[in-house]
């Protein structure tokens, strides 16, 4: 049985394909067109997943869309309603989404040719929260577990809590649109001059570098209530009247906290606060959610999904301050991650069959073989590389030369974390090695963390880490005897955000990790995305030798062939 799950219209378009519960294949639409978050139809990314199978689309059982346009239309109607008529323009913006997410049959058939009537595949709507949830629980290792959905907005819902149990979770309640912790953190994003939905990362790694010195202020705005829930207070906000860019906080916020910073200007002292005020703020209302939840709930395993669930600072702390002893973190837990758990959803949920994937590595999209390596690089005319069966043991002497370099192997990663298969690699030991792949390579801000790619056997060694994190979904705490021997991937608070490496999953990346210990006695590698700011991580080849000529790197790494300048 193959099962299609798909999102689009709204931001990080992506597909995923089953086959009888297995993930298949899985991309964002951005890897295939190249812009950042892409929002269209992701007929790329559909062919992809398609090809990969080996079927056409009407071989397909069942295509799942990642979102209910009935409950859509039922919200704006009811937002008009109560906060008219500040609630009208952002109601008519719904009434705008809801056509265009009505558009999806008629884009399949347009693109696939397909008639979805008799004997072709059965076409299903699947609440956001549900897909969210769906992602996380059925590829989380619990039986049983508590489940919550945190991000901007649903059709209804901004965080939906639920029991998981097998092949089903019960909702036990949520908190609705307008009042949303991932709108209010992205409004911040937005005052503080980055990018809303998309640059939350940032400040989420600007945070330390403040104080939090505006909290009590956050607190009034962020209002937590008994059961677990909480309200925003509204009138510090315009992202629910307005669909507009430009709408997301409002003056008493600008009167409260000072004028906006523009993008590109300098980050003072009040920017590093704010953001420091914000990210506890986000912390001490989602705590307080998951507080309730394991106190309902009885469940000491807990499952998280949604654009909040991003934040990794605030998934580290999670078993400290809510009583779960374990979490599990979907790595794609923004949207792009809804066109699995839509798949998901329909395979297990609603069709009712076995679960048996537990996630382990997020390799799901194209590969590309060394013969087809070797051709481009014969048709670009290079000279300066050579083919090496020793590829880990060769990378792993540049690296522990100070070499940054492009590694490039195996299937693409789905979602935002580079896990080894296209990342950019340096030594964490050298101190300049932050800064240096900060301004030289990735051309983005000097306040922004590396994160390294640790064995897995010796994680325990360096950082105070319970278990595993294969994903980089959460930070912990550099041991403090360990911190001047990795200096580059230690935040200015001591944290890191770590990832694992297990033999057992990617051995090539393991095998490169131990002959960097072999030489330097650091069982790790700094690891960053394979892009530069503002680009989607590279998919082909060709993009890898394009980054790699227009950046600072040393040396790039394509399959078994090693590139220099």
């Amino acid at each position: 049985m193959y099962v299609l799950g798909i999102n689009c219209f709204l931001h990080d378009s992506a597909a995923t394909l089953l086959k009888d519960g297995e993930i298949l294949a899985a991309a964002e639409e951005e890897r295939f067109t190249r812009r950042k978050h892409e929002k269209d139809f992701p007929r790329r990314a559909i062919r992809y997943c398609l090809t990969t199978a080996g079927i056409e689309i009407h071989q397909v059982d069942y295509i799942g869309f990642f979102w209910n346009p009935r409950l859509t239309l039922k919200m704006g109607i009811s937002h008009a309603i109560r906060y008219f008529p500040r609630g009208l323009p952002y109601a008519l913006g719904m009434g705008y989404i809801f056509f265009l997410l009505h558009k999806v049959k008629k884009l399949l058939r347009q693109e696939f040719h397909l008639n979805l009537g008799e004997g072709s595949p059965k076409f299903l709507y699947v609440d956001h929260h549900f897909a969210h949830a769906a992602s996380t629980f059925f590829l989380s290792p619990f039986e049983e577990a508590a489940v919550i959905t945190i991000d901007g907005q649903g059709e209804i819902d901004s965080a939906v809590f639920f029991q998981g149990k097998n092949n089903v979770f019960q909702k036990l309640k949520s908190v609705k649109f307008p009042h949303s912790l991932g709108l209010c953190y992205a409004s911040v994003t937005k005052y503080l001059g980055f990018k809303p939905d998309s640059d939350e990362y940032k400040v989420m790694g600007l945070a330390p570098y403040g104080e939090p010195t505006y909290i009590d202020l956050f607190r009034k705005i962020i209002q937590t209530e008994s059961e677990g829930t909480y309200k925003i207070d509204l009138t510090y906000f315009d992202y629910w009247t307005s669909t507009s860019p430009e709408g997301w906080v409002s003056p008493k916020f600008v009167e409260a906290f000072g004028p906006p910073r523009k993008e590109g200007d300098p980050l003072e002292k009040r920017h590093r606060d704010i953001a420091a005020s914000l990210q506890q703020a986000l912390e001490e209302g989602a705590f307080h959610m998951l507080r309730w939840l394991r106190k309902e709930t009885g469940q000491d395993r807990l499952c998280l999904a949604g654009g909040v669930g991003m934040n990794c600072t605030m998934n580290g702390k999670i078993c400290k301050n809510t009583g779960f002893r374990e979490v599990f973190v979907q790595p794609v837990a923004y949207d792009a991650g809804t066109s699995l758990g839509t798949a998901l959803y329909i395979y297990h949920y609603l069709l009712n069959n076995p679960r048996k994937l537990v996630m382990s590595h997020t390799s799901y999209g194209p590969e590309y073989a060394n013969d087809s390596i070797g051709e481009l690089l014969r048709r670009f005319k290079l000279t300066h590389y050579e083919f090496t069966e020793n590829i880990a043991e060769k990378t792993a002497r540049f690296l522990a030369d100070g070499k940054i370099v492009g590694w490039f192997q195996g299937r693409m990663e789905f979602g935002a974390r580079a896990l080894g298969s296209r990342s950019i690699l340096a030594h964490p030991g050298i101190a300049k090695m932050k800064d240096l792949v900060n301004a030289c390579v990735k051309y983005r801000e000097g306040f922004r963390p590396f994160a390294p790619s640790v064995l897995e056997e010796k994680a325990g060694e360096y950082f105070e880490l319970e278990g595993k994190a294969p994903f980089m979904t959460l930070t912990c705490q550099v041991l403090d005897d360990k911190r001047k021997e990795v200096p580059a991937i230690t935040h200015v608070d001591g944290t890191s955000r770590i990832q694992t490496v297990s033999k057992e999953t990617n051995p090539l990346y393991w095998q490169l990790l131990k002959e960097f210990e072999k030489i330097t006695g650091i069982p790790m590698v700094l690891n960053t995305s394979f892009n530069v700011q503002g680009e989607p991580i590279v998919c082909t080849p060709e993009e890898a030798i394009r980054c790699f000529f227009s950046t600072g790197l040393d040396y790039l790494v394509l399959g078994n062939y090693i590139l220099w300048k």
